[in-house]
C-alpha cells in the first residue's frame, strides 16, 4: 500500500514566496514551492534579490560598472520570466519580483510586505569554511521569519 508524504498540516497555504539564487540549488526548491501551491492553490511569488555584481568575475568585463549591473538585472528579469512561464504552466498563479540588496535581508523586507503562509528556500549546503566566509541566507531567513520557513535541500 502506497503512503503519501504530507506537510505538517499549518492549514491551507494562500501565498507561498520562493526565494531563487537560480543556482542548482534552487531549482528543487522551485519545484517543491511549485508542488505546494498547486496542492493548496496558493499564489507563487518568485522573489529574486539582485546583488550588486563583482566585476571581476567573467571573461568578457563590460566598460563600466553600470553596464554590468545592466545585464546583471536583464539576466535576473529573464531567468524570473522563465519561473513564472513554467509555474502559470504548471497552473499555478504567479507573480514575479525583482528587488536589489542584502539577499536575507531583502527576503524577509519581501516577507513582511507579502505576508505569505510559507517561504521557500534552497539550501547550497555548505559547510566548514565555505559556510564561515560564504555565510547561510537560508539559515538567516530561518531565524528570524516570522513564518514557517521550508529549507529544501539540494
Amino acid at each position: 500500500m502506497a503512503r503519501s508524504r504530507r506537510r505538517p498540516s499549518i492549514g491551507r497555504i494562500r501565498r507561498l514566496l520562493y526565494a531563487t539564487d537560480f543556482s542548482s540549488a534552487s531549482r528543487p526548491a522551485f519545484r517543491r514551492a511549485l508542488a505546494l501551491a498547486k496542492q493548496d492553490r496558493a499564489e507563487l511569488v518568485v522573489l529574486h534579490v539582485l546583488v550588486p555584481p563583482s566585476p571581476f568575475l567573467g571573461d568578457r568585463l563590460p566598460p563600466s560598472y553600470l553596464e554590468l549591473q545592466a545585464r546583471a538585472q536583464r539576466d535576473a528579469e529573464r531567468r524570473l520570466a522563465a519561473a513564472a512561464t513554467s509555474a502559470k504552466k504548471a497552473g499555478v498563479r504567479v507573480r514575479a519580483a525583482l528587488v536589489a540588496g542584502a539577499p536575507a535581508e531583502e527576503i524577509l523586507c519581501e516577507s513582511r510586505r507579502r505576508r505569505p503562509g510559507m517561504i521557500v528556500i534552497g539550501t547550497h549546503g555548505r559547510s566548514g569554511l565555505g559556510r564561515a566566509f560564504m555565510g547561510s541566507v537560508a539559515e538567516r531567513v530561518l531565524q528570524r521569519a516570522s513564518c514557517p520557513v521550508l529549507t529544501v535541500r539540494r
